[in-house]
Formats: C-alpha cells, structure tokens, sequence
C-alpha cells in the first residue's frame, strides 16, 4: 500500500533531494506533485505561504488570503478527498539557506523586500511547529541530516508512516542523489560547504547580527540549530 505524503519546505530548503530520496526508497504518493500546475498560492503548493503575516510574501504569485486558527482548518483547505499519512517540512540551517534564498530571489527578479527574509523563514516554519503540536502527521527534516545520516532519516519516516520499501531494494537503502530538478550537480565540494559551515565566512559581525535580530532562539533550538554568535 502506498503511503500519501505532502512535503513543504520554503524555496532553496532541500524539497526536490527529499522528494526524490522518497520516491527512489518507498511506495509513496507526493501529493504535491500532481499540483505543479496550480496557482502558486495554492495550499497543495510545496512553497505554499500558510503564515499569518502575508506582507512578508516576497513574491506576488504566492499571495493568498489563507488564514489558519488550527492544522484542521489547514487540512480542510487542501480539498482532498482522502487525508494524507504524513506530512513532511525540510528546512536548512538559517545562515545558509539565506544565502542560497537571496540568490534565488534576484534570479526570479523578485521585488526588493522591505524587511529581513529572515523574517519569512522564522513565519514559515513557526507555524508549521505549531501545527505539529496539535497533529503527528507533521514531521521535521535537517537538510543537513539528509547529507549527513540519509539512511537514518529515510528509517525514521518508515517506521513512523509503515511506509513500503520498494521491492527491488530489499533492505537496501538509496541515498546519493547527484543531480535533482533546479538544483546544481551535487558535489563533494557542495557537500563539504555544508558539512563544515564554509558559509558562515559569507557574514560580517554587522550581517550576523542582523540575521540573529530576528531569529527566534526556541524556533532554531526546536529544529536543531544554533545561533551563531557574533564576534567583534
């Protein structure tokens, strides 16, 4: 039986190498797959805006007027005819999926935010935490972990969702994925920039601190990442 999964992750969060460790592993069903050719405003929308303050949407596409007092009033709002088993949320560590999201921001040619995008990663993924705390279905995943300890996160959702390994792995796992959809080759190069935080040379004491000013401390710990200090 395959298992119904929606997966959510703001743009340059890891959500295509998630999908495709999941479709490569299990017998699942990628809700949001079939909803490519709906408005990007829509809650089936992998990068779909849930969070209350819609100022901070930095592109117009992704507008909506949604606004959710309860995951029911999520669920109810996607029109499916069935629930989904699970729902996955990937994030990446702030400091590098800034970097990552501002380049994605000028190559779309997205309009100039008055405010830190920071702000929209800390929205985004606050809400889903609250969500999570009144439905199992919710599940987090580190990017990081994906890189680290696939074979770990990939156990994780199959014994929490009973999902099905595909018959002809056996009990074999597969976890290197070098190329996915609108992303660069995966490299060992690629995979040490993250490994070791070579981005984190990218911030200025000025720059952290204006990531840190708007970071929310329980938010990060709840995920599982740090605040960098600032250093003089």
């Amino acid at each position: 039986m395959r298992r119904k999964f929606l997966h959510y992750g703001l743009q340059r969060s890891g959500t295509n190498f998630t999908e495709s460790l999941l479709k490569k592993n299990f017998r699942v069903k990628i809700i949001n797959r079939k909803s490519r050719n709906l408005p990007r405003n829509n809650p089936l929308q992998k990068h779909f805006r849930l969070y209350d303050d819609k100022s901070i949407i930095p592109e117009p596409k992704y507008l909506n007027n949604h606004l959710y007092q309860s995951f029911k009033d999520f669920e109810s709002s996607l029109g499916l005819n069935a629930p989904v088993d699970g729902i996955l949320i990937i994030s990446k560590d702030p400091y590098s999926w800034l970097l990552s999201y501002k380049n994605w921001a000028d190559k779309c040619q997205w309009p100039q935010p008055y405010y830190n995008y920071v702000e929209e990663y800390v929205a985004f993924l606050n809400k889903w935490k609250q969500f999570s705390e009144e439905s199992d279905k919710i599940h987090f995943i580190k990017y990081l972990d994906l890189l680290t300890a696939p074979e770990k996160v990939l156990n994780e959702i199959q014994f929490k969702y009973k999902a099905s390994k595909k018959f002809r792995l056996f009990n074999k796992t597969i976890t290197e994925i070098k190329k996915v959809k609108v992303s660069d080759t995966f490299t060992s190069q690629k995979k040490k920039y993250y490994l070791e935080k070579e981005y984190l040379n990218q911030y200025s004491p000025s720059k952290l601190h204006s990531v840190n000013s708007v970071l929310d401390p329980e938010l990060i710990k709840f995920l599982g990442y740090e605040i960098v200090d600032v250093k003089s």
